[in-house]
């Protein structure tokens, strides 16, 4: 069985992902990434204790350079026809400026996984990409010039924006390597600490996420969703809600909304590519 890449391993969907793919022991060597480094090392015992082989790759998607670092590392790792799944992601409750100039949701949540993916598109690792996005990315409003720096920042809209390009990004990867399969989704509204916030805001919404589905609800989701032989055409990159196929977001297909994504992602990664 080939290799399973998979960021944001260690909280969340993530972490269910990682235990529902290891108690199938089907040969998938699992290789976890993620930032928290005690976290990630418990995780890969406790699916190599039920037979899986898990590797921990320690990193960060919170800069372009330890984003291009975790990258190259997988890509020594990585064995070819390896499957990728982006889950790793930010949702910010206050405006945080990077070291790389750009606010921080707009690396962790976009560039960072661009960045990150990269080497091992360049080296031809990988045949399947799926990108955990959100189906909030409909409220993204990008701003070429505010939204990379977080002048637009808001404690909701910047999540949405930030997935937004992320999936517009993907896309572009999908048509630029059509050999690779490519799937973007919404997994579901799912209970996790993604986006937890201190006082009352945050007690309301413990609350409310209560009758949410649990991480291993989705978990199980996504392993059908990765059984399946095929999510999108060559070049293409298919949008699901769940399980179900539907039509792209009119915002992911707006000329002025792409274009202006496309630009400020190639002047931001200093490359004409994305991958």
């Amino acid at each position: 069985m080939p290799d399973l890449v998979l960021t944001g391993a260690t909280r969340g969907i993530g972490h269910a992902l990682a235990l529902a793919l290891a108690n199938r022991r089907d040969g998938t060597r699992l290789l976890l990434a993620a930032r928290d480094e005690a976290r990630l090392e418990a995780l890969a015992g406790e699916c190599s204790r039920v037979g899986t082989d898990a590797v921990a790759v320690p990193g960060d998607l919170g800069t372009l350079a330890s984003a291009r670092d975790l990258g190259e590392r997988l890509a020594k790792l990585v064995r070819p026809g390896a499957t990728l799944v982006h889950i790793a992601g930010l949702w910010p409750s206050s405006r945080e400026f990077g070291p790389d100039g750009f606010e921080r949701a707009f690396v962790v949540n976009h560039l960072g996984g661009l960045t990150m993916q990269a080497p091992l598109l360049e080296a031809g690792l990988l045949r399947r990409v799926m990108v955990v996005s959100a189906g909030l990315l409909v409220k993204g409003r990008f701003d070429a010039t505010r939204t990379p720096t977080g002048d637009d920042f808001s404690a909701i809209r910047t999540y949405c924006t930030t997935k937004l390009c992320f999936a517009v990004a993907m896309r572009d990867v999908a048509a630029a390597h059509p050999d690779v399969d490519v799937v973007v989704l919404h997994p579901g509204v799912v209970r996790t600490d993604l986006g937890a916030r201190k006082g009352p805001l945050g007690w309301l919404l413990s609350l409310v996420k209560r009758s949410w589905e649990s991480p291993e609800t989705c978990a199980a989701r996504l392993v059908r969703i990765l059984d399946r032989p095929r999510w999108s055409q060559p070049g293409q990159a298919k949008w699901l809600v769940e399980e179900e196929e539907q039509s792209w977001p009119p915002v992911t297909e707006d000329p002025a909304t792409v274009a202006a994504i496309r630009r400020v992602t190639a002047a931001s990664l200093k490359t004409e590519e994305l991958a």
